[in-house]
């Protein structure tokens, strides 16, 4: 006596294929959408003390050093730093100048930097700007006259301004306008 063999089910094929396809679907589905949660940075943003670097500063710095004075609510110090020339600087090399940096994380999460140096400085302004080239004329802002410069890709937007052996760039991810507006709302150490 011949054994029967079970006919094939013609719909066992789908079957198997979707059941497959959700088992390494679902996980990784759920791994993607694990990591691309947006993460409340702000919560996680530790402001700085510019305040006390920069009392600091002011007392050893040889020229007047630029910071926010007033920014509205929601923009948060991020970084700050001073070395005089000699001093261990933020990447624990000797400062080849008087070197001052203070930063800001606007309410739109943009960091706006601010770096000053005097002395002659090679490729101070090229690393800052992101090799920036200039863009259009001079603009004055306060007491200053600043240059505009934009990166190559068109991401970054600085000012630069030579004053009096000291050079000083305000530098962004936004158009000139915010920048100007931004660098406007400098004050100035007496």
């Amino acid at each position: 006596m011949m054994a029967r063999m079970a006919g094939r089910n013609p719909h066992a094929r789908s079957r198997d294929m979707v059941i497959s396809m959700a088992v390494l679907v679902v996980p990784l589905l759920l791994i993607v959408g694990f990591f691309t949660q947006p993460a409340d940075r702000a919560e996680n943003i530790q402001p700085v003390d510019v305040p006390g670097n920069l009392a600091r500063a002011k007392d050893e710095s040889p020229y007047p050093l630029l910071y926010a004075d007033s920014l509205p609510e929601g923009w948060t110090p991020v970084r700050v730093g001073w070395a005089k020339q000699g001093d261990t600087w933020l990447d624990h090399e000797p400062a080849t100048s008087n070197w001052w940096l203070v930063g800001y994380l606007s309410p739109a999460e943009i960091y706006f930097g601010v770096q000053q140096r005097d002395g002659v400085v090679p490729g101070f302004v090229e690393r800052v700007t992101r090799e920036g080239t200039t863009m259009g004329g001079a603009v004055t802002i306060g007491d200053r006259d600043w240059t505009r410069y934009e990166s190559e890709d068109g991401r970054t937007r600085s000012l630069v301004s030579d004053a009096g052996g000291v050079v000083s760039i305000v530098t962004a991810d936004t158009d000139f306008a915010t920048l100007e507006e931004f660098t406007a709302s400098l004050a100035e150490t007496t």
